[in-house]
């Protein structure tokens, strides 16, 4: 019976161990390298030779209406998106403390009045006196010094009225020109700071287009009176826009904190109809239409300055081929490609990090029901 029982205790290592070799021979049977799903994008000669940046569209007559005084608002009777004529009232503020404060002026200035009578009385009494050699120079010169001081607070005082009825007459918001209404930032009730907009106003004249042109990328050939082409953003499911079509009016000498110079550019007459605030994207030449460019998410930066490598797929075999490229200059999230990498090629768009040479991939394909046409 021992010795059953010896043998059982021998054997049962031995089973256990085939036991897990047989189960690893089954999992590496059974194990295929995984195929990734990747996104893919197209080396595109026709796009480069360019930079793009970012324009907003906004109306060449545009003003923030507020009152020279703060106050409490006591109407505002023209909302978002309302047409308004020049000189049409817009928006009034509570009249009864500049009234109170008119008021208070004109009272000091009377008061003032009265002590500047009284003091140049006294004056001729005591220039009367020291003629007579009644009183000595010293008691004259102090007679002389606060008449010009009664004088001045009097002035003081006429200056103070000025401004409360200047107060009181701009107490009324209206339209410096034809236009529409662009915001309301305040409702009637509120307590308007001095200087505090009340109202956006924008006319209906010509549009232009404003944007930040890095300084180190503006080509020579940009000069005023170019004529670039500008895009609109494409949404979801719809088609692209056609090009607007934009001049050159006036690009600023003064850079900016960011290394970039404002440039204002016109929207001819004839154009597509654009909304103030809409995002344009503006394509400049640069002089170098052979050369490529990607988004810097497809690259893969190398140990030394102006190399890295993309992943270049080759359809027959749907796999990934590294291949090392020369680069150029960086502007806007992208990269230029000077040598490796030729037009029409595909690469990976994004997450070079996580690919391997030849690798096996599945290009990506959106297939989203806000993009999918319907079938008639």
């Amino acid at each position: 019976m021992n010795a059953m029982k010896s043998k059982s205790l021998i054997c049962l290592p031995i089973l256990l161990l085939l036991t897990q070799l047989a189960a690893c021979h089954r999992q590496a049977a059974r194990y295929e390298e995984p195929v990734r799903m990747v996104k893919l994008i197209t080396a595109d000669a026709a796009a480069n030779g360019g930079y793009r940046f970012i324009g907003v569209v906004r109306q060449r007559q545009r003003a923030e209406l507020s009152f020279e005084n703060g106050g409490r608002l006591a109407t505002v009777l023209a909302d978002v998106g309302d047409p308004v004529r020049r000189g049409q009232l817009l928006a009034t503020m509570d009249a009864e403390p500049a009234l109170l404060q008119v008021r208070q002026a004109d009272a000091r200035l009377r008061a003032m009045d009265g002590q500047l009578r009284e003091r140049r009385d006294q004056y001729r009494q005591q220039q009367a006196m020291h003629d007579d050699g009644a009183t000595s120079p010293l008691t004259l010169n102090a007679a002389k010094v606060a008449l010009e001081a009664a004088e001045a607070e009097r002035e003081a005082a006429a200056t103070a009225l000025q401004l409360a009825r200047r107060a009181q007459r701009n107490l009324e918001l209206r339209a410096p020109f034809d236009g529409r209404v662009s915001a309301r930032p305040l409702e009637p009730g509120a307590l308007a700071a001095a200087g505090q907009a009340v109202l956006g106003v924008e006319g209906n004249g010509s549009l232009q287009v404003v944007a930040a042109l890095p300084v180190n990328w503006l080509p020579p050939s940009l000069k005023v009176g170019a004529v670039l082409a500008a895009h609109p953003a494409a949404q979801p499911g719809q088609e692209q826009q056609e090009a607007v079509q934009l001049t050159l009016r006036s690009l600023a000498d003064r850079v900016d904190a960011g290394g970039t110079v404002q440039a204002i550019f016109d929207v001819p007459p004839g154009q597509a109809p654009r909304r103030s605030g809409e995002a344009l994207s503006i394509s400049i030449p640069s002089g170098t239409p052979g050369t490529l460019t990607l988004p810097l998410t497809a690259l893969a930066q190398g140990a030394t300055a102006g190399a890295g490598h993309v992943f270049v797929y080759h359809p027959s075999g749907k796999l990934l081929e590294k291949r090392p490229v020369e680069l150029g200059k960086q502007f806007d999230g992208r990269v230029e490609i000077l040598k490796g990498l030729q037009a029409s090629e595909q690469v990976a768009g994004a997450g070079t990090a996580f690919l391997i040479d030849h690798q096996r991939i599945l290009p990506y394909q959106v297939n989203s029901t806000l993009t999918r046409k319907e079938a008639p």
